[in-house]
């Protein structure tokens, strides 16, 4: 069996007149020759319109690794530049099969349309037929080679009738619909005389049309006299509008199909010519006073718009990635689309300059992870054999079996200059008015996801880097406090040594009492018993960090209420022999049902920490009330926690030095490591904040800070 072709489908827009039946008919084209069809979408070079210059790269996705050839509508795509500058454009795709069609490439096979013949049948038949003497004429740009010679085609008919140029009737446009538009206008409002408009295409006398639809009563215009206008291109709009457009029929049908075959013969290495001109003819209709048919009933129903304007954007509104898809498919289904498959870039955001295409040195990414899959009209699992592909292979192998011909269009995802990946649809209609639809808003919604992922890594980032910051700052504390004791237990080492040596000497030495041997029996008692104090205090940190610091170096992120963790209180406190004797007012200035992002465990023990705390504030003070005010309030983003006690304070001094080393106020019962291991666990776990205000006599308050996940 014959492998079936791929063709590479370069095309300015697929939603204009002209690019769009050009469209039209290649797809025709490709279904008739049984090939692929892969349709990069990538609009005109050099236009004004910053979003137009961001699809441009997708020219830079054509690659052999998934094409045979490469069928590329020259003319329209180089509008606004050079034929010098496109042709050195299209060297990139030397070795790949190639049919340009408008512009002659060298060494590739151009099928050009005779533009001035076309245009010069029209000129004369508005001086000829109708004896129109001052004709108005709307070029396209500058630089392109359709609208130079459709200019030269007017002035040579002037010549040819003896009328002299009047450069006060001609005007420079752009091929766009605006500019037919914009111009009509400066010529109403500064009432110049014409008896006919030509446009160097439909696109501009169609705006042309508008406006003098728009202007009518402002102007009180006759539009029997001012609505003769004519455009270039027979485009479907042109048959439709009335009244009907009288224009140049470019054999669009012709010049695909011719394209598709030869292109075809090019991959198989058979001969072809490399330059195929084809004519362009005169098509008279109502817009310059002929009396005729409008030719609706001809217009093929494939080129109609078969699905109505989804509400797109209302269909896809979320931040959320997964319910993001769930709305794309909703959409897809709406559309009556086949299939789409959505690519993110691997190693992130592509950052896109408007030239960029243009350089030796772009790149798009290497591979791609493919995050969507909807085929054959339903969402699809993502297999791991093809969630990751080379980027340029447009689609995974599965997506593009043998037993199928498949047309796909490939879409890029940006927002501004920012690419993070691409869109391919499967175009199984001829309807098209909702691609760029979906494309636009899936970009938009997946770069608000794609943000706020970023966001949560950053954040993660920072909390892991605070997480280490701490516990640098843990160990270093626990490091200086244990130096001590280290110390200590070293020096008693030395004492026990010299003891030791001392006893021997003394064991034949007659000199020695007994009371000498007591003094040194006591002297060895009491440097076992500090021993003895320096290994509780060291066991004490150990067992500390052993149950605390362990939670600190967790990845397990939780969930959990305000309403859960006053419960989880209220239990520790009913149970704990010390915080029972404390009469704790509760305050709750939040909704309860708001949720906190952490570990409950953790933020339960810092809080169970600050109560027997403040419970031994007490201790030295002859006071049987023992009182802790617990308040939890919404502060911004933000929920605080304020532990309050009405002890006896902590000294200004040690206040400086509580979150960053073990200092304690008291004296050998305590390590000064909870506080810090608290301190730790709120920066690097929860992301929030914890400090302290204090004065001696007059009670100490706790202020812990930490981000609100979300709200009820």
């Amino acid at each position: 069996m014959k492998k079936r072709r791929t063709i590479g489908f370069l095309i300015n827009d697929i939603d204009v007149s002209y690019s769009n039946l050009v469209y039209l008919m290649t797809k025709k084209a490709a279904e008739k020759y049984d090939c692929n069809l892969i349709i990069y979408e990538g609009r005109s070079f050099n236009n004004s319109s910053r979003a137009d210059s961001q699809h441009q790269i997708s020219y830079g996705f054509v690659d052999s690794s998934r094409l045979d050839g490469i069928l590329m509508t020259s003319a329209p795509i180089a509008s606004y530049i050079s034929d010098e500058e496109f042709i050195g454009f299209c060297k990139r795709y030397e070795g790949i099969p190639l049919v340009s069609l408008g512009i002659v490439v060298p060494h590739t096979t151009s099928i050009i349309i005779d533009n001035k013949q076309g245009m010069k049948s029209l000129i004369a038949h508005l001086i000829k037929d109708h004896g129109f003497r001052k004709v108005i004429y709307i070029s396209g740009p500058p630089t392109n080679m359709d609208s130079i010679e459709r200019m030269e085609a007017y002035y040579e008919v002037l010549a040819e009738n003896n009328i002299d140029v009047d450069t006060s009737l001609i005007f420079n446009g752009d091929f766009l619909a605006q500019s037919g538009y914009d111009v009509m206008k400066e010529i109403i409002k500064n009432g110049i005389e014409y008896d006919a408009v030509v446009c160097a295409n439909d696109e501009m006398a169609l705006g042309a049309v508008k406006c003098i639809r728009d202007l009518k009563d402002a102007y009180n215009l006759d539009l029997t006299k001012k609505s003769i206008i004519c455009g270039f291109d027979d485009t479907v709009t042109s048959r439709l509008v009335k009244p009907s457009l009288t224009t140049v029929r470019q054999p669009i049908e012709e010049m695909c199909f011719c394209a598709v075959e030869n292109l075809l013969k090019k991959i198989e290495g058979e001969k072809v010519d490399d330059v195929i001109r084809l004519s362009s003819v005169l098509v008279k209709r109502e817009s310059c006073g002929c009396k005729g048919s409008s030719e609706a009933s001809s217009v093929s129903d494939s080129s109609l718009r078969l699905v109505p304007g989804q509400r797109i954007h209302e269909y896809i509104q979320t931040y959320s990635l997964e319910e993001l898809f769930d709305c794309v498919t909703r959409a897809l289904k709406l559309c009556y689309i086949r299939s789409c498959l959505i690519f993110k870039y691997c190693g992130g955001t592509l950052l896109y300059d408007n030239d960029s295409v243009f350089r030796d040195n772009f790149t798009l990414p290497e591979n791609s992870e493919m995050i969507y899959a909807y085929y054959d009209d339903k969402r699809v699992a993502i297999e791991d054999s093809s969630r990751y592909i080379k980027t340029k292979n447009i689609v995974p192998d599965q997506f593009f079996r043998e037993d199928r011909r498949y047309t796909y269009l490939v879409n890029p995802l940006f927002f501004n200059n920012e690419h993070f990946g691409f869109v391919c649809f499967e175009v199984v209609n001829d309807d098209v008015l909702n691609f760029e639809p979906i494309r636009g808003q899936i970009s938009n919604t997946l770069n608000s996801a794609l943000m706020l992922m970023e966001r949560s890594k950053i954040e993660e980032s920072f909390r892991e880097t605070e997480r280490l910051a701490s516990l640098g700052q843990l160990i270093g504390g626990i490091s200086h406090n244990l130096m001590t004791p280290i110390m200590s237990i070293s020096g008693a080492c030395f004492g026990l040594e010299d003891l030791i040596n001392e006893y021997r000497t003394s064991i034949e030495d007659p000199s020695v009492t007994v009371q000498d041997h007591k003094d040194i029996a006591k002297d060895m008692q009491d440097w076992i018993d500090k021993l003895k104090e320096y290994n509780s205090y060291m066991s004490n940190v150990i067992a500390t960090v052993k149950s605390q610091a362990v939670q600190l170096n967790s990845d397990t992120i939780n969930e959990f209420t305000i309403e859960e963790l006053i419960n989880r209180i209220e239990f520790i406190k009913n149970n704990n022999q010390k915080m029972r004797r404390a009469i704790i007012n509760y305050k709750v200035d939040i909704d309860c049902k708001t949720t906190i992002a952490g570990d409950i465990s953790n933020l339960v023990q810092i809080i169970e920490n600050l109560f027997i705390n403040a419970v031994q504030s007490y201790e030295s003070m002859q006071n049987d009330n023992i009182v802790i005010d617990f308040h939890i309030l919404e502060d911004g983003n933000m929920v605080k926690y304020v532990i309050r006690d009405y002890g006896k304070g902590i000294p200004e001094d040690i206040q400086d030095k509580l979150f960053r080393r073990m200092v304690t106020t008291k004296g050998k019962d305590g390590t000064g490591l909870s506080l810090l291991l608290s301190y730790s666990t709120i920066k690097g776990r929860f992301g929030g904040e914890l400090w302290v205000e204090s004065k001696e006599n007059a009670g100490t308050t706790f202020y812990i800070t930490i981000p609100i996940a979300n709200k009820s």
